[in-house]
Order: structure tokens, then sequence, then C-alpha cells
């Protein structure tokens, strides 16, 4: 049972001790005992057309009383936007409002998606509204019910490669037909290995047209890396290839599964001071061999500093070597004397 006096005293010590607008918008939804004497208080604190608007939704004793203090705030189209959204009393009068109060493209789609009364009306008001290929994607996406003419005319705008992506990636219905009109553009590799990464339903014909169109060595890089279904496909055609040091460090540092075979190819294909230096530093379980290689292939001081600098582990050595190629030989005075 409630207990109206509790309420009340309760009541008198929060008007003492001060309160924020939002809590009072709180109390008054949710206690009604007190409703009017906290709209009343709102209302003399100053009044915002957010503590409105929340009140419209979730009060509807004082939904007229509110919507008329919002009609005389002027309120914004996206404040009407959610009233016609979440109040259908007063859908129709907000939706008057909102159409003289000159919407965004993206208000307008929101109306679209999500309220069925007014989609066509909505969907009409964005054609004449000038509409971009990002409101017919939207649209695309997001309302089955009006997504073939929405695609009609996203054609007619001539969209790009990303635009296509975008419904080749989120809207399964429409990945085919998507597909399709992707390739009648001139596809970048780029492109493609988007395709291959982002799309496993389409990953095997992107990748063929990979092929075909011949695939760089970043583009098997980053296959190898991301898409484990390829990876030892994409491997077998970079091994037959003369791979930069870069590459294979990119390959050693970021594909664990292929971390050996590429650091054979590395020493192999001949491993610089800089391939050696980076795998020193970077890769803990190949440090103790490559350390031992880059001490046979005579480190210059910068590359020894680095080592010093960076692998804690080898610091000593780095700096021993270091020290021996500072200290004065009988060789070097013979070199000056001759």
């Amino acid at each position: 049972m409630t207990d109206t006096n509790k309420i009340q005293e309760l009541w008198e010590q929060f008007k003492k001790q001060g309160t924020d607008n939002d809590t009072l918008c709180d109390l008054i939804k949710t206690v009604p005992l007190i409703r009017a004497k906290a709209f009343a208080l709102l209302k003399e604190k100053g009044i915002n057309n957010n503590n409105l608007r929340f009140i419209i939704e979730h009060v509807p004793e004082l939904r007229d009383e509110a919507w008329g203090l919002l009609k005389k705030n002027k309120p914004t189209t996206n404040e009407l936007k959610n009233i016609i959204e979440y109040v259908k009393p007063l859908r129709k009068e907000a939706w008057k409002l909102f159409l003289k109060a000159r919407p965004s493209h993206l208000e307008i789609r929101e109306v679209v998606r999500y309220v069925r009364e007014y989609r066509f009306l909505a969907w009409k008001k964005l054609l004449k509204a000038n509409p971009r290929t990002q409101d017919f994607l939207y649209i695309i996406r997001f309302v089955p019910e009006i997504r073939e003419q929405a695609w009609k005319k996203l054609l007619k705008k001539d969209p790009d490669v990303d635009d296509l992506m975008n419904l080749i990636k989120f809207v399964p219905e429409m990945r085919e037909r998507a597909w399709e009109e992707f390739k009648k553009v001139r596809l970048g590799n780029d492109m493609l290995r988007r395709v291959i990464i982002e799309v496993p339903e389409l990953r095997e014909k992107a990748w063929q047209d990979l092929q075909e169109q011949g695939a760089s060595n970043d583009d098997l890089c980053f296959i190898m890396k991301d898409v484990k279904e390829l990876r030892h496909e994409a491997w077998a055609e970079f091994y037959k290839r003369e791979a930069t040091g870069e590459d294979l460090r990119f390959v050693i540092k970021n594909i664990k599964s292929l971390r050996g075979d590429a650091w054979l190819k590395l020493i192999d294909e001949g491993a610089t001071n800089d391939d050696l230096c980076f795998v020193v530093k970077d890769i803990r379980s190949l440090r103790q061999e490559a350390w031992e290689r880059l001490r046979e292939q005579d480190p210059s001081r910068n590359e020894l500093e680095f080592v010093v600098k960076y692998v804690e582990e080898l610091r000593g050595e780095a700096q021993e070597l270091i020290n021996k190629k500072n200290k004065i030989t009988l060789e070097q005075f013979k070199k000056v004397s001759s």
C-alpha cells in the first residue's frame, strides 16, 4: 500500500535539497502522487524541449499540456521526428510540422525506416528532396518493403565501388546483384582484396578475379594474414616469387603459422642487416638465430646501437661489439702512415 504521508514528506525534503530537471522528469513519470507538483516545479525551474519531449512520450496524463509548451518553443525537426516515431496520438500533427520545418535527409530516412504508417509518405518526401546515394543505400539496407524501388533509383546515380561494397557486405538479399554491378567498374586489387577479406560468401569468386588480374605481394600478404581459408594457397603463390625483405618481415611478424617458412625464405634470399635487426627486436622465437647471423654480417655501429636500445637481453653483447669497433688498433696507424 502506498504511504501517502511518507511520499509527501520525502517530496518536501526533496524540494529543499534541490534537484535537476532530469530527476524531476523521472519523478513525474514514476510517482503519480506528486506528478502535478513535480511538473509545476519543473516549469518554474525552466523546462526545456528535451524535458517536454520526455513527458510527451512517457506521461499521457500531461501530454497535451507538454505538447502545447513544446510547440510554443519551436521544436527541432529531430524532436518532431521522435514524436512521430514514439507518440502515435500526436503523429499526424507532428508530421505536418515536420514537413514545414525542412527536415534533413537522415531524419526523413528514419521516418521511412521506423514509422510504417508514414513510410510511403516519407519516401515520397525523400525523393523530392534530391536524395543522394547514401540515402538509397540506407533504404535498401533497412527497409525491405521499398528495397526494389531504392535499388533502381541507386543505379541511376551511378554508385561507386564503395557504395556497392556497402550492399555486398550488409545486405545479403542484394549481394549477387551488387556484385555484378561491382564487377562492371574497373576494380583495383584493393577492392577485390576487401571482398576476399570481408565477404566470405563471395571470397572464392573475388579470389579468382584477383588471381586473373594479378595479385601483388601486398595482396597476398594481407590475404595470408586475414583469410585463414586461403592462407596456404596464397603462400604457395607468394613463395614462387622474389619477395622483398619487407614482405617477408610482414609474414614473419603477423602470421605465426608461416613464420618458420618465411624465415627460411628470408635467409635463402639473403637477409640484410635491416631484416635481421627487425627479427632480433620483434620475434623472440628467432632472436638468437637472427642475432648470430647479424654478428656474422659485420653490423654497423648504428645497427648495434639499435640492438642496445631495443633488446635488453642482448644489450651487453651488442655494447661489447660497439666497444671493440671504437678501439684504436695498430692496423689503423699503419694505414694512416703508409
